[in-house]
C-alpha cells in the first residue's frame, strides 16, 4: 500500500471505529447526476417526520417522493445545501427537517431526532464521464457535506496539501458534487486547508491548530485533530447549525463592484475560542450557578476578530444549562472602542439572520435604554457607556438579576479612566472586608463609594467578560490574567492570512531647529506637553509639509500604486489635526496639478481652527453625503490616499491599503497597532511599503518584534500595600493631616464653590510655608499624584478604610492646585511665537527586520532572562556609560543622583522583595515601571534635554541601564 492510500485509509478506519460513521461500497445507491443518496434521505424523512410525508403522500399519493426531490432539486439550486439543512425544505407548503441539530435546551425539537442522523463517508469516490475520483466524501442522512482530497508528503510523487488544492481547482465543477457540499478539505499528513467553494485556489485559507500542527495522542498523524475534532460527530453537526455564515450578493454601488453570495467557515482558532470560552463559562454555571469569570482572547490583528465576537455572541445568546430550559446569560452586550467598529459589528451580524430579531445596535444612550427595557437579548454599544451601563443595570433590580456578557473590543484600550474602573469593580475578592477594622467610628451610614462597591460585590457573579486584544498591555494581563485563547501574529503571517508589515521599513530623517524669541529661561512647563507642543510646530510647518507631501507622491506612484493590480491605497498618518489639514490642500492641490485620476480623503475629529475660529468638519471638508461614512467613501476606486489624524490607527479594514506614511511618531503598542493597518489581505497582495519620517524605523521593527508571539507580559498580582504605603509617606511629611482632608469633604459635600476655593488657598499657603524649596514641592505632589493613581487602581480590586478613601478625594482635588506653574496659555504664546528656522528630509535607507535585530534587551542584564538582576555598583555603571555613550561630567552627575535616589527607595525595595524569585517581571515590566520612575524624576530636576535624547530613551539605553542597576542594588540589599 502506498504512503497516501495508508494515510486515507488510517482516517477512514477511524471515523469508522470512533466516530461511528457508516462506510460505504461500491454497491451504494448515489445519484450519479445529484451525488446524494435519495434512499437514506427518503427513509430519514420517513423515520423522523411521518405526520409530514403523510400530509405531503396524502397530496400526491405515490408521486410523493418525486415532489419531494424535485423541490429538493430547484431549492439546491437556488441556495447553498446547508441553508436547507440548516432551515428545512418546503414542498408545497410542508416543512421538512433533512438532519436535526444538537438540541440545544430540554425542549427542543430536535432533542428526540438528533440521534437518528446518520454520518456516512465513501472512499474513493468516483464522478464524471472520465471516472475521477475524491478520496473521501462525508454524507449526512444521504446528502454530501464534506469533501476530502489527502496528500502524503512521502509519497513518490512528492505531493502534499499544495497539490490538493490545485487538484480541487482542476476539477469539473459543473459536477454537483462540487456544489452541494459547505466544506472542501485539502489536507496532507502535516497541514490542513479548507475551502466553502473549491472553484479557485485562492478560496482556500490555512486551517491549522498553531505554526505547526501536532498529533494530540502518540502514534497519530500531525494532523489528528482534523479527523480526531473537527469530523466528529458533533462537531461537524455543530458547525452546520451554528458556524456557516452566509453573505448575501451584492450589486455594483457607489464604486465598490459586485460580489457574488458566499458562505463563511470559521478559521480554526475561531472555533476553538468560541468553543472554549462557551465550555468554560457553561461549566462554571453548571458548578457554581454563577457565570462569574473573565477572558483574554489574545488575538492578532486580521484574525477575524469581529466575526470572533460575533460568533461568541451567537454562541453564549444560545447556550443553556444541560438537561433545562434556563439559559446562560440574559443578555450580551459588545462593546466596541469606537463607532466605527459598530458599523463592522453590526455588518457582520447583519449575515447572522436568525439573529436579526434580538440584535440592538445602540448608538445613543436612550436607544441603549430602550433595548434593556424591551429586554433585547443582543445589544452592541460603545465602550464609553460601559460604566453608565453597569450603574444602570445595579440600580434596577430587575436588570441587576440579570446574567449578563461583556464582549469587549481591543481591551488595552480600556484600562484608564472610568472604563478601567468599570471593569475591574467585578472582580474584587468579595470575602475581602471593607477596611482593617470593618468598623469606623467616623462613619454613621454607609457611604455611597462603599454602596457602589457593596452592590457590584454581591452581584459581580451574574457578569462575564471576555476581552480581545491583539496587543495586550501590562495593566490588561494583570486585570483579566494570562490569555485564554492565543492566536499570535506570527502565525496569521504564516498561514497568509495578514501581510508582514514590518519586514522593512523606508525612513527618513525629519530635521529642524527651532527659536522662540520670547522663551523666558527661568519659567517651566511639564516636559511632556511641552515636547509634543514643539513637535507639532515643527511637523505643522508649510514648507516642510510641502516638501514631504512630494516625498510621499513620489513613492506612492513608483512604488504603492501598482500593487494590488494597479489599485492599491495609502494612508498618511499626520501629527494633529492642523498638520493633516494642510497635508490634504496640499495634496488635493498637487493632485489637481498632475491629473492624477485618483483624490485624497482626510478622516478627522471636527476641530475648531485656531487661525480662522471657523469649525473644520469631516462632513464637510470631504463633501460626505447624509449618512455616509469616510470609510465607506474610501472603498471606491477614485480615493487613493487618506491623510488621518488620530483615527482609523485602530479597527479599519481596508484590504486595498498598502502604504502608510507616517509623520507622527508610533511606539509600543501604538506602532503596532497603526502600522497593522496595512496587513489585511487580498488574493493580489504579496507585499506593503511603510514610509517613517520620525526617525522611529528602528523601534517600530522592534514593537512588532515584541509582540509578535503574543503579549511579552506575564500575570501578576496587584499589591495591596503599595497606595498604603504611600498614604503613610504622605502623613509622615506633616504637610496635611487627616484632619485636613476631612474638613475638606464637609465642604465638598455643601457644594460651596466659593468656600471649597477659598479652603484650597489656605491649604496652597500652608504648603508654600512648610515646604519651601520648589523641588520638594514638586516632589510631594508628585508623591500625592502617585498616591492618587495607585488608589485609582488598586481600589478595583480591594477595600480600603474610610480615612485613606477621604484622603485620596483630598489629595485629587487639592494637589494639582497646589502649584501654579506657567498657565496654558503662556504656554501656547510661546509655542505660537516659536519658527521652524531650519529644517530638511533626507532618506535614511531601509531599515528591514532582520538588519534591527531582535528587541533590544537592557544591556545591564535586566531584560527578564532567567536569573534575578546581578547587583553593580553605581560607579561600574558609570564608567560602562562613560564607555558607551559620550556623557559630560554634568550628566553622570545627575545620573549619580538619580540612581542613588532610587537605590534608597523603599517602595522599589519592598516590589523586588515580594517578587524576587519572578524574573521576568523584574526585568521587563517593573523594569519598565522604574524606568518612567527615573525619567519623572529628571523632568522634577528639569533636565528636559536627557528625556528627548535617544541615548538616554532608547531600549537598552541610559535610563534603562539605571532602572536595572536600581533593581539589582535593591535585589542585592534584599539578599544581604
Amino acid at each position: 500500500m502506498t504512503p497516501e492510500l495508508e494515510f486515507q485509509q488510517h482516517i477512514a478506519d477511524f471515523l469508522e471505529r470512533e466516530h461511528g460513521y457508516e462506510r460505504l461500497g461500491t454497491s451504494a445507491a448515489i445519484d450519479p447526476a445529484e451525488g446524494w443518496m435519495a434512499d437514506v434521505l427518503w427513509s430519514f424523512v420517513a423515520d423522523t417526520q411521518p405526520q409530514a410525508l403523510a400530509t405531503l403522500s396524502g397530496q400526491y399519493g405515490s408521486a410523493a417522493r418525486d415532489e419531494f426531490f424535485r423541490a429538493l432539486r430547484e431549492a439546491s439550486r437556488q441556495m447553498p445545501l446547508w441553508m436547507l439543512l440548516r432551515n428545512g425544505l418546503m414542498v408545497r407548503g410542508i416543512s421538512f427537517r433533512l438532519y436535526y441539530p444538537r438540541p440545544r435546551s430540554a425542549q427542543s425539537a430536535a432533542a428526540a431526532h438528533y440521534g437518528r442522523n446518520r454520518l456516512a463517508f465513501r472512499p474513493n469516490f468516483r464522478f464524471g464521464a472520465r471516472h475521477e475520483e475524491i478520496d473521501l466524501v462525508l454524507f449526512l442522512n444521504g446528502l454530501p457535506i464534506v469533501l476530502l482530497e489527502l496528500k502524503h508528503e512521502a509519497g513518490a510523487q512528492g505531493w502534499n496539501v499544495h497539490t490538493a488544492v490545485s487538484q480541487y481547482a482542476r476539477r469539473d465543477h459543473a459536477q454537483r458534487i462540487f456544489q452541494l457540499p459547505f466544506l472542501y478539505i485539502a489536507a496532507d499528513t502535516s497541514e490542513v486547508k479548507v475551502a466553502t467553494d473549491p472553484r479557485r485556489e485562492e478560496n482556500f485559507r490555512w486551517f491549522n491548530t498553531g505554526l505547526a500542527n501536532q498529533p494530540m495522542t502518540p502514534g497519530e498523524y500531525p494532523v489528528e485533530f482534523l479527523y480526531r475534532e473537527v469530523l466528529g460527530k458533533d462537531r461537524l453537526l455543530e458547525a452546520l447549525a451554528f458556524f456557516l455564515v452566509h453573505v448575501p450578493a451584492r450589486e455594483v454601488e457607489e464604486g465598490k463592484p459586485a460580489r457574488p453570495a458566499f458562505s463563511i467557515f470559521p478559521r480554526y482558532h475561531q472555533g476553538r475560542m468560541v468553543r472554549r470560552v462557551a465550555e468554560a463559562a457553561l461549566a462554571r454555571f453548571v458548578e457554581h450557578g454563577d457565570i462569574g469569570c473573565k477572558f483574554l482572547i489574545n488575538h492578532s490583528a486580521g484574525s477575524g476578530k469581529t466575526l470572533s465576537i460575533c460568533w461568541l455572541a451567537d454562541r453564549l445568546h444560545g447556550l443553556f444549562k444541560p438537561g433545562s430550559d434556563e439559559k446562560l446569560v440574559d443578555r450580551v452586550i459588545v462593546l466596541s472602542d469606537r463607532k466605527a467598529l459598530d458599523k463592522n459589528i453590526r455588518d457582520e451580524l447583519a449575515n447572522f439572520s436568525h439573529l436579526k430579531d434580538v440584535v440592538g445596535l445602540a448608538r445613543t444612550s436612550a436607544e441603549l435604554e430602550r433595548f434593556l427595557k424591551q429586554q433585547t437579548s443582543i445589544i452592541v454599544t460603545t465602550q464609553q457607556k460601559f460604566a453608565w451601563l453597569l450603574e444602570r443595570i445595579e440600580d434596577d433590580p430587575q436588570l441587576k438579576a440579570l446574567r449578563v456578557a461583556f464582549l469587549i473590543d481591543e481591551a488595552h484600550r480600556s484600562q484608564e479612566g472610568q472604563m478601567g474602573v468599570a471593569i475591574r469593580l467585578p472582580f474584587r475578592d468579595p470575602q475581602t472586608p471593607d477596611g482593617d477594622d470593618a468598623v469606623n467610628d467616623d462613619a454613621t451610614e454607609e457611604d455611597e463609594e462603599d454602596k457602589l462597591a457593596r452592590i457590584i460585590r454581591e452581584h459581580d457573579r451574574n457578569q462575564l467578560f471576555v476581552a480581545f486584544t491583539a496587543t495586550p498591555s501590562a495593566a490588561t494581563v494583570q486585570l483579566f490574567g494570562a490569555a485564554f485563547d492565543n492566536y499570535t501574529e506570527a502565525e496569521a503571517i504564516e498561514e497568509g492570512y495578514i501581510v508582514d508589515v514590518a519586514e522593512r521599513i523606508i525612513a527618513y530623517k525629519t530635521l529642524f531647529h527651532l527659536h522662540c524669541p520670547i522663551a523666558r529661561p527661568d519659567q517651566t512647563f511639564p516636559q511632556g506637553v511641552l515636547a509634543k507642543a514643539l513637535l507639532n510646530v515643527a511637523f505643522q510647518d508649510e514648507e516642510l509639509i510641502q516638501y514631504k507631501a512630494e516625498v510621499m507622491l513620489r513613492i506612492f506612484e513608483e512604488q504603492v500604486k501598482p500593487l494590488i493590480g494597479g489599485r492599491a491605497k495609502a494612508m498618511i498618518v499626520a501629527t494633529s489635526r492642523l498638520a493633516g489639514l494642510r497635508y490634504f490642500e496640499i495634496l488635493q492641490e498637487k493632485l489637481r496639478e498632475r491629473g492624477a485620476g485618483f483624490k485624497v480623503l482626510y478622516a478627522f475629529s471636527d476641530f475648531v481652527h485656531p487661525v480662522t475660529g471657523t469649525t473644520v468638519t469631516e462632513y464637510a471638508l470631504n463633501g460626505l453625503g447624509a449618512g455616509e461614512l469616510i470609510e465607506d467613501r474610501f472603498e471606491g476606486d477614485d480615493y487613493r490616499l487618506m491623510v488621518v489624524a488620530n483615527k482609523f490607527q485602530t479597527g479599519f479594514d481596508q484590504p486595498l491599503l498598502a502604504g502608510m506614511f507616517l509623520d507622527k511618531v508610533v511606539t509600543d503598542r501604538n506602532a503596532v497597532q497603526t502600522v497593522s493597518r496595512l496587513n489585511r489581505c487580498h488574493e493580489e497582495k504579496r507585499n506593503v511599503v511603510v514610509v517613517d519620517f520620525t526617525n522611529n524605523a528602528a523601534r517600530i521593527i522592534q514593537a512588532f518584534a515584541k509582540y509578535r508571539e503574543g503579549t511579552p507580559y506575564a500575570p501578576t498580582e496587584p499589591d495591596q500595600t503599595q497606595c498604603v504605603r504611600l498614604y503613610r509617606e504622605i502623613l509622615d511629611a506633616e504637610v496635611f493631616t487627616q484632619d485636613n482632608a476631612r474638613s475638606f469633604a464637609v465642604l465638598v459635600a455643601e457644594g460651596n464653590d466659593a468656600a471649597i476655593q477659598a479652603e484650597v488657598q489656605l491649604l496652597r499657603l500652608h504648603f508654600q510655608a512648610v515646604v519651601v524649596e520648589p523641588e520638594e514641592r514638586k516632589a510631594f505632589v508628585h508623591l500625592l499624584g502617585r498616591f492618587v493613581g495607585s488608589f485609582r487602581f488598586l481600589n478595583c480590586f480591594f477595600s480600603y478604610d474610610y480615612p485613606l478613601r477621604e484622603f485620596v478625594d483630598f489629595a485629587e482635588m487639592v494637589g494639582p492646585q497646589l502649584i501654579k506653574a506657567g498657565t496654558e496659555s503662556e504656554l501656547m504664546k510661546q509655542v505660537r511665537a516659536t519658527t521652524v528656522v531650519r529644517a530638511s528630509v533626507q532618506e535614511a535607507g531601509t531599515l528591514t527586520r532582520a538588519a534591527a535585530g531582535p528587541r533590544a534587551k537592557p544591556r545591564g542584564g535586566g531584560g527578564g532572562g532567567g536569573s534575578p538582576p546581578e547587583r553593580v555598583s553605581i560607579d561600574d555603571m558609570l564608567e560602562k556609560f562613560r564607555q558607551q555613550f559620550p556623557i559630560s561630567e554634568d550628566e553622570a552627575l545627575f545620573i549619580r543622583q538619580v540612581t542613588e535616589e532610587k537605590a534608597r527607595d523603599t517602595d522599589i525595595r519592598a516590589t523586588v522583595l515580594s517578587h524576587h524569585g519572578d524574573p521576568i517581571f523584574l526585568g521587563e515590566v517593573f523594569r519598565k515601571q522604574v524606568k518612567a520612575m527615573i525619567q519623572t524624576r529628571y523632568v522634577e530636576l528639569g533636565r528636559y534635554e536627557e528625556l528627548t535624547d535617544e541615548k538616554y530613551t532608547d531600549d537598552g539605553a541610559i535610563f534603562d541601564i539605571m532602572a536595572v542597576t536600581v533593581i539589582g542594588q535593591q535585589a542585592g540589599a534584599v539578599h544581604y
